[in-house]
């Protein structure tokens, strides 16, 4: 036996339910809704080093002058997606200089012998290429000979004031 005709009720109670919904569907095409979205990005830089001297070669003549010529140029790409530019990071992992002369940016940027930071400008967020030429002016007492590569080189963006 059908079971609609031993539960009218329960006929009656689906016709209703298909009436309501049919109403709120045709009522939905009416309703609006506005949502605002907004996201925040950080800012993030990061280095990609391309090479780096090994070792620093100090000569005798290179003590006579007081500082040495970094043969090899410190290569690097840094990315950045900050609108403001990128500081460089540029830190001692040991006591070997008194000086620091960096040039390959758009002056050249003398720092101490606890290294410093060099801020890099720009208008839009983009990579550069930059190819760094060192000179580091030797601490007092230090010896002629081969040392480990004395710095070390991050990066961070730059924020919006």
């Amino acid at each position: 036996m059908n079971t609609h005709k031993r539960h009218p009720r329960l006929r009656a109670a689906r016709v209703a339910l298909l009436i309501v919904g049919s109403c709120a569907a045709a009522g939905a095409k009416d309703a609006r809704t506005s949502l605002t979205v907004s996201a925040t990005v950080n800012a993030v830089a990061r280095i990609d080093l391309r090479s780096a001297p090994a070792a620093v070669h100090v000569s005798p003549a290179d003590l006579g002058r007081g500082f040495v010529d970094v043969g090899e140029p410190l290569s690097l790409v840094v990315h950045s997606n900050s609108r403001e530019g990128f500081a460089l990071d540029l830190a001692p992992l040991a006591p070997m200089f008194s000086s620091l002369t960096v040039e390959g940016l758009e002056s050249p940027q003398i720092l101490g012998p606890d290294g410093g930071t060099i801020v890099q400008r720009w208008r839009a967020p983009h990579e550069v290429t930059l190819s760094l030429r060192l000179r580091l002016g030797l601490a007092p007492g230090l010896a002629a000979g081969t040392y480990p590569w004395p710095l070390r080189v991050s990066v961070r963006p730059l924020e919006a004031l």
